[in-house]
């Protein structure tokens, strides 16, 4: 029981309890109903919120979703800003602080919910072309606020809503891809660690490409001279690719969408990167074929979609996890190098390291962990917030 004395607030107040307070100061950043003591959570809104004595604990948005109180961070207490005022600040510092991927044929994710002080908001640059994904209802109601300001900032030719995310219908919202400002651009083309990589923002994954393991792909091209290399689960090949430019013999890239697997044929052919094979197709089925026909690989990319959305289906993703690893690590050539991955915030990284040791319990020849690696500098992870660390990648390195 709660038995903080009622006090008033202003309808753009909301007062937590003594408890909760303490979680915010400690930066908790996700909050229920029950944890506020005074002021409604609806309708969506900014608010002032403030802790059982009043104090000030920042701004927050609300919303009508179990998370009905996101907090935004600080800002100087007295009346709340106008969304405009607030967006402007929070998109301009956010932009700032990717200043060294603004250049023309840039990819970059420029928002990234609550580590910019912006929950529910993803905001990703491929060149020209802005892409924002709004899960929150408030943001949703504030598109006339940051469209406008981003685009004129940062000169898009489209600005495109990718609305189709699943997290929208917690808020009520309307799973949707819509244009909202410039011209309908169906592709565009970035550059990163010198591949080209074509991006399709309509239809592509996510907003339309992997922004997140610009570090993997980089580590990929750094090991691929000499090696022949197998991309698993790998959407448009651009782990094959950078690996290619980094000088592999030969790689293969599996996947079940034959028109990813053409993007990534053209994009080879289109940067002069020979040596390419593409399989569309199962890859359990495949890696199993693999190991009946006796094949070995130098690198092995693993990198499968999040097998645990919720944490109900964490058990199934763990056996799928083990599995996968397991025999990905059984196709590699001696001195072989797997980089494995899970993009699952509900599979922590001690889980995963565990689900690789017993993966290579019992195989013929040591496996030994390289490297650590996560979503690039603009994905940052608040420390504080574990659910926003979602992508974890191993290098691990067959020894025998």
């Amino acid at each position: 029981m709660h038995a903080e004395p009622a006090r008033e607030t202003a309808p753009d107040e909301l007062r937590l309890h003594e408890r909760s307070s303490g979680f915010v100061r400690r930066g908790q950043v996700w909050f229920y109903a029950d944890d506020v003591a005074a002021g409604a959570v609806l309708p969506p809104r900014l608010v002032r919120v403030r802790d059982e004595a009043g104090r000030d604990l920042g701004l927050g948005t609300t919303g009508p979703s179990k998370l009905a109180l996101r907090m935004c961070g600080p800002w100087p207490d007295g009346p709340l800003p106008d969304r405009a005022a607030f967006f402007r600040q929070r998109l301009q510092a956010a932009f700032e602080r990717r200043a060294g991927w603004l250049g023309p044929q840039d990819g970059a994710r420029l928002v990234h919910g609550e580590a910019d002080g912006l929950p529910g908001l993803v905001l990703d640059r491929y060149g020209p072309v802005l892409v924002l994904q709004a899960t929150s209802a408030w943001v949703e109601q504030c598109l006339d606020a940051i469209v406008p300001f981003a685009a004129e900032r940062l000169a898009a030719e489209m600005v495109l809503a990718r609305n189709d995310t699943a997290a929208r219908r917690h808020e009520g919202l309307l799973q949707e891809v819509r244009l909202l400002h410039g011209r309908r651009l169906a592709t565009t083309t970035i550059v990163e660690h010198s591949v080209p990589h074509t991006v399709r923002p309509f239809a592509g994954h996510k907003t339309g490409f992997y922004l997140d393991q610009r570090p993997a792909r980089a580590l990929v091209q750094e090991l691929g001279k000499g090696r022949r290399v197998l991309d698993l689960f790998c959407y448009q090949g651009a782990f094959a690719r950078n690996a290619l430019r980094g000088g592999a013999t030969a790689a293969v890239a599996v996947d079940e969408s034959s028109e990813a697997l053409a993007v990534a044929s053209a994009d080879a052919a289109a940067a002069g990167l020979g040596g390419l094979t593409t399989h569309a197709g199962n890859v359990f089925d495949f890696v199993r074929d693999e190991r009946a026909a006796g094949r070995q690989h130098d690198l092995i990319v693993l990198d499968p979609p999040a097998f645990a959305k919720s944490r109900r289906e964490l058990d199934g993703a763990l056996r799928g996890y083990r599995e996968l690893n397991q025999k990905a690590l059984r196709l590699l050539a001696p001195h072989g190098f797997l980089l494995t991955c899970t993009c699952s915030h509900h599979v922590t990284l001690p889980r995963f390291e565990e689900i690789v040791r017993q993966a290579a319990a019992g195989l013929p020849f040591r496996v030994v962990l390289r490297q650590r690696l996560g979503a690039g500098a603009d994905h940052p992870a608040v420390v504080t917030h574990p659910e926003s660390e979602y992508l974890k990648v191993l290098l691990l390195q067959r020894q025998d």
